[in-house]
């Protein structure tokens, strides 16, 4: 069959419908693609088997448009993820010429069947569409009625009428449904229920009202010689109250490195704990009685508690995240929640083996739940990893990412792990995109970002990450590595003095103790847990019991004869 007349395919599993214009894992759900991507697919599919020039596909995807070749590879890269091509057996590169689709088998169409009616068959037909009516009817009983907010995002206005500005703002409005789609504590409203709004003067409440949406996005594109001007509202659609807005001034060399930059930017803003739906969502829920909230509400305010990152908060908020799930069950989110309350404490040393193993089970759930929740994939890979159970750990946050590259949270809860799979300068970097992702990162994340700068020696960025924690935040890995990191930038009298009241709080901390730990578990780490330790003056030996429960403790020499 000439693929080129086909218009869906499979590739490792993945559905591509080039006339309904998406593409669907083996499961059903849908996988988000930029449209340039998309388009880039598209075209390449009808070309199988053909080297497409890079000229080409530029003209093909973004015709009178000037692009760089970054915009090119990022699609490229974008495409490779969803089809699962990791070894580029599908999509190969042709060096410094183009790219060419390996050949592509189309679905074959469904073949007619016949059916021979007899009573038999009518009666088997009977009985199974009483189990359907059984199973839906059991299905629905456990469906979730917790009602989550949505966001409807009103098409971009495109100011001047360039046809490059108003490829611009459709593409900017639909990178930036598809990003908030892949945050799973609230809806996004589809494209084709928004865009009939395109061109035309929209009040956000009437939107709000007519689609059901709680919050409205909305904004406007002006080219101005070589710059463009973008600029994005965030509305409470019941009050009209503008909650946030920003406006960025870029050169146009890029125009799609500009849409993506700016709606991963939007995203992050509004999307995850720290973001904006949630936050209008929390001060909704302290308004109500404490007796009157629901599942959703107390879930607002657990995690609003574990932000605070010290030991009471925490433990309200594993309090109100517990009753979040007695009154649903299957909300995933609140699971996900969970683990991170737990985790915390355990990083504070406070019943550690328990917490681990409630946290745990705590990302089984929430992954057994909602598979399609990136962070659920994420929280259970960091229980594997402390588990010892790398494998099973990498493939959870590689999956987590493919989910949602650009997400803040996804890529935060990877940064502090990368140096476990050998990629501590990956760590750091993905820390540095973190924080370019949101500026106004939340305080639980600087104490990831610490340990992914200290790993690979940026002990001044280590430091700058820990000044904005208060003590009470730091846990037991930051009362260590706050003393190591001052003791390898040279402030070895603050880092004597910071270590009297490490102590103090954890008497049994010593480099043995710490280096033994699942968040340190390679050679490198290891070495440069051990100079910066000992440069701050901890003690070195752990005790024989502390060393019993070890399987294969790594020895300081000092400490073997002991």
């Amino acid at each position: 069959m000439d693929s080129r007349a086909a218009r869906t395919f499979a590739i490792n599993g993945v559905i591509v419908d080039v006339a309904g214009g998406f593409v669907r894992d083996r499961e059903g759900r849908e996988i988000a693609l930029r449209p340039q991507a998309f388009d880039l697919l598209k075209y390449l599919l009808e070309n199988a088997g053909r080297l497409v020039t890079k000229d080409e596909l530029m003209q093909a995807v973004w015709p009178g448009v000037f692009v760089t070749d970054d915009s090119l590879v990022q699609c490229v890269r974008d495409i490779r993820r969803a089809l699962h091509d990791e070894s580029q057996s599908v999509l190969k590169a042709v060096p410094k010429r183009g790219y060419r689709l390996a050949i592509v088998a189309a679905d074959p169409p469904s073949a007619p069947v016949r059916w021979r009616w007899t009573a038999a068959t009518v009666a088997l037909g009977l009985l199974a569409a009483g189990a359907v009516w059984l199973f839906m009817g059991l299905a629905i009983e456990k469906r979730s009625d917790t009602v989550l907010p949505s966001v409807a995002v009103l098409p971009f206005q495109a100011i001047g009428g360039e046809a490059s500005v108003q490829r611009l703002a459709g593409g900017l409005t639909e990178d930036i449904i598809t990003d908030l789609a892949r945050f799973p504590e609230f809806r996004v409203i589809a494209h084709n229920s928004t865009e009939v709004y395109e061109g035309k003067p929209a009040n956000p409440t009437e939107v709000g009202a007519a689609l059901g949406a709680g919050f409205v996005v909305e904004g406007s594109i002006q080219r101005q010689a070589d710059r463009v001007r973008v600029t994005a509202q965030f509305i409470d659609a019941k009050t009209g109250n503008h909650l946030w807005s920003n406006r960025w001034d870029r050169p146009d060399r890029d125009l799609f490195a500009i849409q993506t930059e700016i709606a991963e930017q939007v995203s992050n803003r509004l999307g995850g704990g720290a973001g904006l739906i949630q936050e209008a969502g929390r001060i909704t829920a302290h308004r109500k009685p404490p007796g009157n909230l629901n599942a959703y509400e107390l879930y607002l305010i657990g995690t609003e508690k574990l932000e605070q990152i010290n030991r009471a908060d925490v433990e309200e908020a594993i309090r109100l995240l517990s009753r979040a799930t007695e009154l649903d069950p299957t909300l995933a989110r609140a699971w996900v929640e969970l683990h991170h309350s737990h985790s915390v404490l355990a990083s504070f040393d406070i019943e550690p083996e328990k917490n681990r193993r409630i946290a745990a089970e705590a990302a089984k759930r929430a992954v057994a739940l909602d598979p399609a929740d990136a962070e659920a994939h994420a929280v259970l890979a960091r229980s594997l990893v402390v588990k010892g159970d790398l494998a099973r750990a990498k493939a959870e946050f590689d999956a987590a990412l493919r989910m949602a590259p650009n997400q803040f949270e996804i890529v935060t809860f990877y940064v502090p792990w990368a140096s476990t799979f050998g990629e501590a300068e990956r760590g750091a970097e993905m820390a540095d995109q973190a924080i370019q992702l949101n500026p106004n990162y939340p305080l639980w994340s600087t104490r990831l970002f610490a340990h992914a700068y200290f790993v690979v020696g940026r002990y001044d960025d280590a430091l700058l990450m820990m000044d904005r924690l208060a003590p009470e935040n730091y846990g037991i890995w930051g009362w260590t590595y706050r003393p190591a990191a001052l003791a390898a930038v040279g402030r070895t009298e603050e880092a004597k003095t910071l270590i009297s009241e490490t102590l103090k709080r954890f008497p049994d901390l010593t480099i043995e103790g710490r280096v033994n730990e699942p968040l340190v578990n390679t050679d490198a780490d290891r070495k440069r847990l051990m100079e910066t330790m000992r440069l701050a003056g901890f003690p070195p030996c752990a005790s024989p019991e502390l060393l019993a429960k070890i399987d294969k403790p790594v020895r300081l020499p000092e400490c073997l004869a002991n």
